[in-house]
């Protein structure tokens, strides 16, 4: 339930902050699950803002996510991430392909019986790319691919859909 409570939170401070920061802009917020190469299965939050009146270049988006994986064994694990995609335009196409690049931050905590909690946050860099599909009213699905370059160190897949 505590960590419900922070998926919420947290959920919360990314749609505000960045908001804040570009409040001209449309964004969108979304859930996705995430899969993890090292970190097994995990639930996240993400947000999506077009970056066109902030920047004279087209197709730009700053994508931010939390995600809260479930690898077990005492162990506790999330992903913060920032990252800027381009998205491709292909005519006659609904599907929007995107590729971009960003920051990841990961966090590792381990309740150990003898020696109580441990833990350790890496700070990385991320390569992605990814598809967004035509939207079904106010909601647009999404795969994407993410290599953690270092930070987390790992392949993730993730599949969601944001909301409008």
């Amino acid at each position: 339930m505590r960590k419900l409570f922070g998926v919420m939170a947290l959920t919360g401070v990314l749609a505000a902050a960045p908001a804040a920061l570009v409040a001209q802009q449309p964004f969108h917020l979304g859930a996705q699950v995430s899969w993890g190469d090292d970190s097994d299965v995990g639930i996240g939050v993400r947000y999506e803002n077009d970056l066109n009146r902030l920047i004279p270049a087209r197709n730009l988006r700053v994508i931010g996510s939390f995600d809260w994986f479930f690898p077990g064994n005492n162990v506790d694990y999330f992903e913060i991430n920032a990252n800027v995609a381009y998205q491709f335009t292909l005519p006659g196409s609904r599907i929007g392909p995107y590729v971009g690049g960003g920051l990841n931050i990961a966090r590792a905590s381990v309740d150990l019986p003898v020696l109580g909690k441990s833990s350790d946050t890496q700070v990385g860099l991320n390569l992605l790319g990814g598809l967004r599909f035509p939207s079904a009213g106010r909601i647009r699905p999404y795969v994407e691919g993410r290599f953690e370059l270092s930070g987390g160190e790992q392949f993730v897949l993730t599949g969601g859909l944001l909301f409008f």
